[in-house]
């Protein structure tokens, strides 16, 4: 065995690795350019059986030979449209484009039932190259208005195909204008072959890459949408749906206990000092009621709901709300007064709802505005409202 003939089994073995891997990937990812690769690599190898000299003792004559390298280059070049119409995909556009390429299959198929008259007749042949230059021309436009339209795999086709298409063009001159066969032409496209090959790979491995960069980058935007719509954007605490989502989050601890805290004269802030004041004090008010064993969230207005935490969760209730007029106080201090709260506390229990835990909490907030404001009560399990004594540890 010599080392051509090594050499050609290899190129052989590269040819099914490659139509395997394609067919494969074609069923895992279910993108339709591949099975077109696939078959393209299939008449790559037909191809190449027609360049290895020993495979002349298949046929009767040279005419058959030459019949056989016809119908083979045709099929290989027809497919290549609708391969790169299905590669760059609808999302660019460029329905005129992708019309073209795939208008090559039908030509392609067309002229390569003509392979034996082709074969057998010079006139035939010529007009036959005419015919399949203008499909590489096709696939050229192909690729340059995908590119330009800045299709990244269409890049790497470019890159994968110009070698080849290199040498069709030579080919071409030597047919159509010297009227004789190009030299080495068989040696030429293997190594072509072999260069497509390695560059579509690589082409196909940056589509998976960028796919799956594209994904995450879509759960990620998702993640964030999902944030967004739980989050306040003025205070950038938690609005009404994330408050429900923490409170129903089986990945949480159960609250021990909810507060509905509200502060005291909002109105007359707005009214003094303009609704950007008011604002401000709303995200101060939103900062002195965070804490590590606290859940915050508006409720709406200058209204806040707490989702107490811990065993010390009464205490830890009135110290956030007393908190409240110290961080007013740091962070706006263009206000003349200080600024209260009020608070209404009820134990979560075991078949608390967020609501019924909320409409608790209310009572008790109604009662201690009633009460004068600035305090914090607190709804009992027997239903009576009452005050809480500060216990310090």
């Amino acid at each position: 065995m010599d080392w051509t003939s090594i050499t050609f089994g290899a190129f052989l073995a590269l040819v099914v690795v490659f139509a395997a891997s394609s067919l494969s990937l074609a069923i895992i990812m279910r993108q339709q350019f591949l099975l077109w690769m696939a078959a393209r690599c299939l008449t790559i190898g037909l191809l190449a059986l027609t360049f290895e000299p020993a495979a002349g003792a298949l046929y009767d004559n040279p005419v058959q030979w030459h019949a056989a390298r016809v119908f083979a280059t045709d099929l290989m070049v027809s497919i290549t449209g609708p391969l790169l119409a299905t590669y760059i995909g609808a999302e660019l556009g460029l329905k005129k484009t992708r019309i073209l390429l795939w208008s090559m299959l039908p030509i392609g198929v067309f002229i390569s039932l003509f392979a034996g008259p082709i074969a057998d007749s010079r006139a035939l042949d010529w007009l036959h190259d005419l015919i399949l230059a203008s499909l590489v021309l096709a696939l050229v436009v192909g690729l340059t208005n995908a590119v330009r339209a800045g299709s990244r795999r269409a890049a790497f086709q470019a890159g994968a195909w110009a070698p080849s298409l290199a040498i069709g063009f030579v080919a071409f001159y030597f047919e159509l204008v010297r009227m004789e066969a190009m030299p080495f032409y068989a040696q030429a496209m293997l190594i072509a072959f072999s260069i497509e090959f390695v560059v579509t790979s690589a082409g196909i491995g940056d589509g998976l890459v960028r796919i799956e960069q594209e994904r995450d980058e879509a759960r990620a935007g998702m993640r964030a949408a999902v944030k967004a719509n739980a989050l306040d954007p003025l205070t950038q605490i938690a609005n009404r749906r994330g408050l429900v989502d923490t409170f129903a989050n089986p990945k949480r601890d159960r609250p021990r206990g909810l507060a509905v805290i509200d502060c005291d004269h909002f109105k007359r802030i707005n009214d003094m000092f303009g609704h950007d004041v008011g604002d401000e004090v709303l995200c101060a008010v939103a900062q002195g009621l965070k804490h590590e064993d606290v859940f915050v969230a508006r409720h709406g207005g200058e209204e806040f709901v707490a989702l107490l935490y811990g065993p010390n969760w009464l205490n830890l209730a009135e110290n956030i709300r007393r908190r409240i007029s110290i961080s007013v106080l740091e962070q706006v201090p263009k206000l003349p007064f200080p600024i209260t709260a009020s608070s209404g506390v009820a134990e979560v229990t075991e078949d608390d709802t967020l609501d019924s835990a909320i409409k608790r909490a209310d009572i008790a907030l109604y009662a201690a505005k009633d009460a004068g404001r600035d305090t914090l009560l607190v709804h009992s399990p027997c239903g009576t409202v009452g005050p809480h004594l500060l216990r310090t540890a």
